[in-house]
């Protein structure tokens, strides 16, 4: 049997969420809650300067990028595309070497396990094997988590139930692991299934 061919706009969706390279790049200033940076080496004069925008400057919760950043301090960023011709950069996509180190590492299609550690309405979280201490790096999607239709992800798992899934995409800069459970699972509701099965 041949393998399903995979959508094509989830599959331009996670070739974008994939982590890009990583810049050394230099503070040069604020632009409101964005920071600009020097992408030449040691922001040398007549450097390309790019724009790490408010939301990808830290996985922290701050008021303003001044309370971590320094004009002149030199960081490290990941590239995460081109906006009107200037590049854009994810600063906590570098955050934390180890998580980042962990997030790289995992591939679509790997296959992963994990303990349970929260169930809510829009999902469950997942404590993945090898991630860094103290993070919860596993997400499970209701419509991954089973082929049974379910009103609510508690009847298919539970908090410190050990689970092992599909890796869908994992994300440098949300820090998490999109994984399905489905995946690894028979459809029952398939013809070819369906003729197999005793009346």
């Amino acid at each position: 049997m041949s393998e399903p061919v995979p959508d094509p706009r989830l599959k331009s969706l996670i070739n974008k969420l994939r982590p890009g390279s990583v810049r050394s790049v230099t503070v040069a200033g604020f632009d409101g809650a964005d920071v600009l940076v020097l992408l030449g080496e040691s922001g040398e004069e007549g450097s390309e300067v790019g724009r790490i925008p408010r939301h990808e400057v830290s996985i922290r919760r701050t008021n303003h990028p001044s309370e971590i950043f320094t004009v002149g301090q030199q960081i490290e960023a990941e590239e995460i595309g081109r906006w009107r011709g200037q590049l854009n950069l994810s600063a906590r996509a570098c955050e934390n070497p180890e998580l980042r180190a962990f997030l790289v590492a995992i591939q679509p299609g790997q296959i992963v396990s994990g303990t349970v550690s929260g169930v809510h309405n829009f999902g469950v979280f997942v404590h993945l094997d090898g991630e860094p201490q103290g993070l919860c790096t596993g997400f499970i999607r209701v419509p991954d988590l089973t082929w049974e239709w379910i009103t609510h992800p508690s009847e298919a798992a539970e908090v410190g139930q050990r689970i092992t899934g599909e890796v869908i995409m994992s994300e440098t800069r949300s820090a998490q692991v999109t994984i399905s459970l489905k995946a690894l699972l028979e459809d029952l509701r398939r013809p070819e299934v369906l003729g197999q099965r005793s009346p």
